[in-house]
């Protein structure tokens, strides 16, 4: 019979946590560059539920092929995603992660960006954690986690796209702006999850062979 232990007590971080960061980082932001394949990036009044839904399953996908080795409902992670940036594209945010605002001010954006960041992660986060409380203790803090990633990843990537426009004049600007966006989501994101999976019971056999 395989003895189960606490994951923090046994595991160090450094030792498998830096793997599943990586690995989500590049999901998340693997997932925003495929995307672009479908979405044309735009500003406010073009995004709707369409490119919501494609973007929900581009960056829910690789996700929750993650997430399928901590969690066996891990496919429900792509419903609630893609349903949750759905019900954005149609709100009046539009889909945020794939807009860019037209002032080019960076601190008005930076304000407006962390703003509607934080009401994009509260979004996400509640709908998400139903999926991680099934089987992660202490899930309820990725609410947390993704109100804060969101609201500095958005903030900090609108203001540097439009830094970068203001230079350029180029709109391509705005498109690395929002690749910042998206490395900083997926960055701390993966470490917010990184910490709660940390809570979950392993076999010990796993990691001594």
């Amino acid at each position: 019979m395989p003895i189960t232990v606490n994951y923090q007590s046994q595991i160090q971080i450094p030792e498998i946590g830096l793997s599943l960061w990586w690995r989500w980082l590049i999901a998340t932001f693997g997932g925003f560059i495929t995307s672009l394949f479908w979405i044309e990036i735009g500003e406010r009044h073009d995004m709707s539920i369409i490119e919501g839904i494609i973007g929900g399953i581009a960056i829910a996908t690789p996700q929750s092929i993650i997430l399928k080795q901590y969690i066996s409902q891990s496919r429900g992670w792509i419903f609630v995603t893609v349903l949750t940036w759905s019900l954005i594209g149609l709100s009046g945010l539009g889909a945020v992660g794939w807009f860019v605002p037209q002032t080019l001010e960076p601190f008005l954006r930076l304000f407006y960006g962390i703003i509607n960041g934080a009401e994009i992660g509260l979004a996400l986060g509640i709908a998400q954690s139903f999926i991680l409380k099934r089987q992660i203790p202490h899930a309820q803090k990725w609410i947390w986690v993704s109100i804060i990633s969101w609201a500095v990843g958005l903030g900090v990537g609108w203001a540097i796209g439009g830094v970068l426009r203001q230079f350029t004049r180029l709109f391509i600007s705005d498109v690395v702006g929002l690749a910042v966006t998206w490395l900083i989501v997926g960055a701390m994101t993966g470490y917010g999850l990184m910490r709660l999976v940390c809570f979950l019971p392993v076999e010990i056999n796993d990691y001594t062979r």
